[in-house]
């Protein structure tokens, strides 16, 4: 039953407490009309537990792990937090239970309203990072697979929300609140299943003190109020309906704004000139919107440290974000260029219901005027390109920017924008697309001898005349760099991987033509460095991924720093015939296969790939190559998790 499974995940997979909410449920089903009860049981989770613990003769059956133990141990457990730790716990029930959290919008948020701060042993990232990792050591937030997102704990967080206001500073608006007016705190997160009718619950609230509001869902502009003069973040990340109009609204009423996240907001086409007067900010976010150029004023900025716009996405981080979930069909999601970390990976754009995943409107929203629509087309259509955007002259004179990302240089003023790049000298993170032959070793001296930079993200045009990328043009690369994604064909030697220490330990990404490039890729001992490889040949043949040189399948030992790829991509535009082999491929987790009109692919060895989760398959693919995969997953052995095919729904394919 679906009310089972939302009572178990309120448990947090605790064991204690699972045995206890069985008892109960065992004990009380048959008294209380069913399922009644057990909606009783998971509205009020907590008190219910209290009650219980209290009164209720079976936990007499359950000591010593018993409810009143287990709950005098949380309260204890959160008293020896200390301080700085404490708020950022309850921080935590900004966000609905299961939501899939982006590490790096958490502490982005935790700096604006000074949770993390600078101090002599460390950045304020830096030490926001500290109490994350305590939290995961704590099992308060625990990872989804990968460090780029995290989860609360399900009875963690059945826990903080339970507290008072008074410890618990956090207000939600959600389902069918009433009026009350002991309402207050200074963060207020509305849901996206709070009617957006009942105007009078949010106008008699006092936000006076507000300091963050979180809109999940539906955007009103009622939201913003000449009240919120002290609010530092606005988190719309998600939000559907709100326009360049609110936008305009939001800059002239909230001047101590330090956040604002507008990500994946589909009707924002441009920033108003209004956003340019808020001098307080430090972290704006216009990921996946179809903002094509950053506006002049944005250089008045001068506290400005993180910026992240682009509509760009890679499969591999796709895979992260969605936690195993395949986007909506039809949406072209060629690897470019991301943000690294958080960042790295880059957020779905699938409709998606609920709290969860808030994601309810699809690419297809628009603008509202006329004049809007078009635009918004224009941008769409501009998004084919590179997918990045353009940046104003002298935005080389913020000195505070750490990040900052995706950058099109590929566009009127492209070169122009790489000068203004090395301004840069503090610059941590880099995101840039639309490299072409004509400015990549502009790009490089960009690059070389950079003092700081500790992730970079470059996607490469093609170029009919063949390769022309080489990392060795980078004459003096950072020994910073712990994070390198490259998009598109890069010729990369082993000897300069191996050269690069924190490399090893970082995220590397790459697109591969021949089976030579495969083979020295192969050679390389570098352990975890590779993320994603994606095989992408420009001419028929047949590819070996994995092929051990003897031809054998005995593994080489390499004590532990084989070659080892999490992301595998096999993009065909022309007759392929790809084949895993035996060793390499245990730690795939995830094989995209994609597929232009006209191709024709096969690939073999699917047995191999021990470690594999999921099997996407997109673009103009034959039902042949459908089945023979189905075919291969249905014949991996007995007693092995069996992969699960994702099907984007088939462009016309011809052979």
């Amino acid at each position: 039953m679906e009310i089972i499974k939302l009572i178990l995940a309120k448990c947090g997979g605790i064991p204690g407490v699972i045995v206890g909410i069985a008892e109960i449920i065992g004990a009380n089903i048959r008294s209380y009309m069913g399922t009644k009860f057990l909606e009783v049981l998971n509205d009020h989770f907590m008190g219910n537990l209290e009650t219980y613990s209290k009164r209720h003769w079976v936990f007499e059956k359950t000591k010593p792990d018993n409810f009143r133990g287990l709950l005098s141990w949380m309260q204890s457990y959160f008293d020896a937090c200390s301080d700085s730790l404490k708020p950022c716990i309850f921080y935590l029930s900004i966000f609905p239970r299961g939501h899939n959290i982006r590490r790096r919008r958490l502490l982005r948020r935790w700096i604006a309203e000074c949770y993390s701060r600078d101090t002599s042993r460390g950045t304020a990232e830096e030490n926001g990072e500290k109490l994350i990792s305590e939290l995961v050591d704590l099992s308060i937030i625990q990872h989804k697979t990968s460090k780029v997102l995290c989860q609360v704990n399900g009875f963690f967080h059945e826990y903080i929300i339970s507290r008072p206001l008074e410890d618990n500073l956090v207000f939600a608006l959600e389902r069918n609140c009433s009026l009350n007016s002991e309402r207050a705190g200074q963060h207020l997160t509305i849901r996206s299943s709070w009617d957006r009718d009942d105007m009078t619950v949010f106008t008699s609230m006092d936000l006076s003190r507000l300091r963050s509001l979180t809109v999940f869902g539906k955007w009103m502009p009622f939201f913003i109020s000449t009240d919120m003069r002290l609010l530092r973040v606005l988190d719309l990340e998600d939000a559907s309906g709100i326009t360049v109009d609110d936008l305009e609204q939001i800059g002239k009423v909230l001047p101590r704004l330090k956040f604002l996240s507008l990500r994946r907001c589909k009707n924002i086409w441009r920033l108003p000139e209004s956003l340019c007067g808020l001098s307080q900010l430090q972290t704006l976010d216009v990921r996946y919107t179809f903002i094509v150029m950053l506006p002049r004023a944005i250089v008045k900025l001068k506290k400005l440290q993180y910026v992240r716009a682009g509509n760009t996405i890679s499969s591999s981080d796709e895979y992260d974000e969605t936690v195993a979930s395949l986007p909506a069909a039809g949406v072209d999601r060629t690897a470019t260029p991301l943000e690294d970390g958080d960042d790295g990976t880059a957020a779905t754009m699938h409709a998606q219901t609920g709290d969860v995943q808030t994601s309810t409107h699809s690419t297809s929203c628009m603008p509202r005027s006329s004049v809007s629509s078009w635009l918004s087309k224009f941008c769409r259509t501009r998004r084919l390109d590179n997918g990045g955007v353009k940046v104003p002259a002298g935005i080389g004179e913020l000195a505070a920017l750490h990040t900052l990302g995706v950058v099109d240089v590929n566009v009127a003023g492209g070169k122009a924008s790489l000068k203004e790049l090395k301004k840069f000298t503090q610059l941590r993170k880099l995101g840039v697309c639309g490299v072409s032959r004509e400015n990549w070793h502009d790009l490089c001296s960009v690059i070389s001898g950079h003092a700081h930079l500790e992730s970079l993200s470059v996607q490469v045009n093609n170029d009919k005349e063949g390769v022309y990328a080489r990392l060795d043009d980078i004459t003096q690369a950072p020994m910073t760099l712990n994070s390198l994604k490259l998009y598109g064909h890069v010729q990369i030697l082993p000897s300069w991987i191996m050269h690069h220490e924190n490399l090893k330990k970082g995220n590397l990404e790459m697109t591969v033509v021949t089976q030579e490039e495969i083979d020295v890729i192969e050679e390389l001992r570098c352990g975890d460095v590779f993320h994603r490889l994606c095989v992408k040949p420009t001419e028929d043949g047949e590819l070996h991924v994995g092929k051990l040189e003897d031809g054998s399948r005995e593994r080489r030992d390499w004590s532990g720093k084989e070659f080892r790829v999490r992301v595998l991509e096999i993009d065909c535009s022309c007759r392929l015939h790809v084949t895993c082999g035996h060793w390499v491929n245990m730690y795939v987790e995830l094989l995209i296969v994609r597929c232009s009109s006209g191709s024709s692919l096969e690939v073999s060895g699917l047995q191999y790939l021990f470690g594999l989760n999921e099997v996407w398959l997109r673009g103009s693919y034959g039902d042949e190559l459908k089945e023979d995969l189905q075919r291969q997953i249905d014949e991996m052995p007995e007693g092995k998790k069996k992969p699960v095919l994702k099907l984007e729904e088939a462009q016309p394919h011809s052979s």
